[in-house]
């Protein structure tokens, strides 16, 4: 039975059964190929404060795994889209730092959410004075806090290769007739 399922850097479906792929988490598939080449490009080091992908994958992982919630993937890459245009000055750090300050300190709930970061709107302002003022009481809690999600994208990969099964062909005689 097949199993379709789209890579998440390309964008093209595959059946799992057919090529080998990566999975992060339980829903981040991608082609072997795509994520290699992907993981070669990163260099999570001088990435961390400024790569947009590198924060969009933390905000997924954040939500995914800490979280612990359900990703509409469609409705969050429109809303990362919107809030991420230049006239609504929201860096794709502070999206990421807002959701944490929203679920952690806010404690918001989780399910009013239905899969998304819309949240982040009516919040953005409010998380970047209490991020600010948490630096400024600690100096290096931001910092500490980046390293920890570098470290968590760095992290082991499963890597699945479908097995060949080759079917068996019924030999017939005509001996037997």
């Amino acid at each position: 039975m097949a199993h379709i399922i789209q890579c998440r850097i390309c964008k093209v479906k595959f059946d799992t059964e057919q090529e080998p792929f990566v999975v992060i988490g339980k829903q981040s598939y991608y082609h072997k190929s795509c994520y290699d080449e992907w993981v070669k490009t990163r260099n999570f080091a001088s990435t961390a404060n400024g790569d947009e992908d590198f924060w969009k994958e933390s905000v997924i992982d954040y939500l995914y795994r800490d979280v612990k919630m359900s990703i509409d993937f469609q409705k969050i890459n429109s809303q990362w889209a919107n809030f991420t245009k230049p006239e609504k000055k929201m860096t794709p750090k502070g999206i990421y730092f807002a959701l944490r300050y929203y679920y952690e300190v806010a404690h918001g709930d989780k399910e009013k959410s239905a899969g998304g970061i819309g949240i982040v709107s009516s919040i953005y302002n409010t998380a970047a004075e209490y991020w600010v003022n948490l630096e400024n009481k600690k100096a290096g809690t931001i910092d500490a806090i980046v390293e920890q999600i570098r470290a968590r994208q760095e992290r082991q990969v499963q890597l699945i290769v479908p097995k060949k099964v080759e079917k068996k062909k019924e030999k017939f005689s005509l001996d037997e007739v």
